[in-house]
C-alpha cells in the first residue's frame, strides 16, 4: 500500500486523501518569559546623610555658694498684763436685778434700777442719762395716723397640693381642626352647628396621662353675626366624644378661639354691598334719567309747550314713585348680615370653661 501511494503522490494523486502524508498540528510555542520586560528599575539608594557635629561640652567645676549667716534670736518682749476693764454700771444694775429678783416698784412707770428698793443693793448706783420720762402711760404715746401697715387687706389662704393627673384645667388649650366648613348664611337668628376634630394629644399637668387623644371629636354651636360690623363667629363647644372608649362629657360650654388664642373664628366676610344698595342705585339711575329727558325736550310752540309740561309732570310723578320704592327696598335690604365663611380644615383652638375630670377607664 506504501508502494502505491508512494507511485501516486509522484503522480500528483492522494486518492481522496488516501495516500495523503498526515498532517501533524501542533500548536505555537510562545517564547520563554523574559522576566525584564517586567520588573521595575531599582530605585537609587538613599543618598548617605552625615551625622550631625555636636558642640564639645566644657563642664566646670562650680564654686560651693556659702552658707546663710544664722539669723539673730529674736529679743524676748515681755508679756502684756490685761487690765481688768471698766465696771459696767448698766451690767452691775442687770445682775444685781437678777441676782435679788428686785420687781418693779408700784410706780410702774419708774424703773427699778432707780427706785428705792435697790438702794441697799451693794454696787447700785444711779445711772447717767437714764432720767424717768414723764409719763409712760401707752394711752399717752403719740400716734401717727399717716404711716399704714406695711400690709392688709382680705387674707385668702391656698388649697393644698392638687394631683392634676386627671384634670384637665381651664387654662389649657386643645389644638383642634375644623372638620366641617362654616357657612353664617343659616337665616334668622338660628345657630348652626359643626364639628372639630383634635389634632394631637392632650396630657395631663401631673405624669403621662393621655387625657384627650388625637381624632377626638368636638360637636360645638356657632351664632350668625349679630350686625354689620362683625367680621369673626362666636363658637362654643357643647359635647366631646373621647377618641378610643368613647367616653363623653355634655355642656362644656368651652369657646373656640383662633390659633393666636383671639376670641371667635376668623374667616371670609362678605358685607353683601350690591345686594343692600344695588337695587337703589338702579331705581335712583332710572328717575334721574327720566327728569333728566323730560327737561330737554321743551319747545317755543303752544301745543309744544303744553305737551312739555305734561311730560314734566309725569316725570316728577314718576321719580317720586322711584323714591319711595327705593326707600322701601333699603329699609329692607338694611338688614341683611354679613355672611362669613370659614373653609374646612381650619386650625382652631378650645380653652376649657371648667376644669374637665377625665375618668380613668381599665
Amino acid at each position: 500500500m506504501s508502494a502505491f501511494c508512494d507511485v501516486a503522490l509522484v503522480l500528483g494523486l492522494t486518492f481522496g486523501g488516501v495516500c495523503a502524508e498526515p498532517v501533524v498540528n501542533e500548536p505555537p510555542t510562545l517564547p520563554a518569559d523574559d522576566p525584564s520586560v517586567w520588573a521595575l528599575p531599582a530605585p537609587p539608594p538613599a543618598p548617605v546623610v552625615p551625622t550631625p557635629t555636636m558642640p564639645p561640652i566644657i563642664i566646670k567645676e562650680a564654686k560651693p555658694e556659702p552658707e546663710p549667716a544664722p539669723a539673730p534670736e529674736p529679743v524676748p518682749q515681755p508679756e502684756p498684763v490685761a487690765e481688768a476693764p471698766a465696771p459696767d454700771p448698766y451690767r452691775m444694775a442687770l445682775e444685781a436685778a437678777w441676782q435679788h429678783r428686785v420687781s418693779l416698784s408700784s410706780d410702774w412707770g419708774t424703773p427699778a434700777w432707780q427706785s428705792s428698793d435697790m438702794a441697799g443693793v451693794s454696787g447700785y448706783a444711779v445711772l447717767p442719762g437714764m432720767a424717768t420720762p414723764a409719763s409712760l402711760d401707752p394711752l399717752d404715746l403719740p400716734v401717727n395716723d399717716d404711716e399704714k401697715a406695711d400690709y392688709e387687706g382680705p387674707r385668702r389662704t391656698s388649697t393644698l397640693p392638687v394631683d392634676n393627673s386627671r384634670i384637665i384645667t381651664a387654662d389649657r388649650y386643645i389644638t383642634v381642626i375644623l372638620e366641617t366648613g362654616i357657612n353664617s348664611q343659616v337665616g334668622g337668628d338660628a345657630t348652626g352647628t359643626v364639628i372639630v376634630q383634635s389634632a394631637r394629644d392632650v396630657y395631663g399637668y401631673h405624669g403621662r396621662n393621655v387625657l384627650i387623644p388625637k381624632g377626638s371629636r368636638l360637636i360645638c354651636n356657632y351664632d350668625p353675626p349679630k350686625d354689620m360690623g362683625s367680621s369673626r363667629l362666636s363658637i362654643a363647644c357643647e359635647r366631646i366624644l373621647i377618641a378610643g372608649h368613647r367616653a363623653e362629657i355634655r355642656q362644656l360650654a368651652s369657646p373656640i378661639s383662633d390659633i393666636q388664642g383671639r376670641q371667635g373664628a376668623a374667616g371670609e366676610v362678605d358685607r353683601r354691598f350690591w345686594e343692600r344698595y344695588g337695587t337703589a342705585f338702579m331705581l335712583t339711575g332710572i328717575s334721574t334719567a327720566v327728569r333728566y329727558a323730560a327737561a330737554t325736550t321743551k319747545s317755543e310752540e303752544s301745543d309744544g309747550e303744553v305737551a312739555t309740561a305734561a311730560a314734566e309732570k309725569a316725570a316728577e310723578e314718576l321719580s317720586t314713585r322711584f323714591g319711595e320704592i327705593s326707600a322701601s327696598v333699603l329699609e329692607e335690604t338694611l338688614s341683611l348680615q354679613p355672611i362669613i365663611t370659614i373653609p374646612q380644615g381650619t386650625r382652631l383652638q378650645i380653652r376649657p370653661a371648667t376644669d374637665w375630670y377625665i375618668a380613668n377607664v381599665e
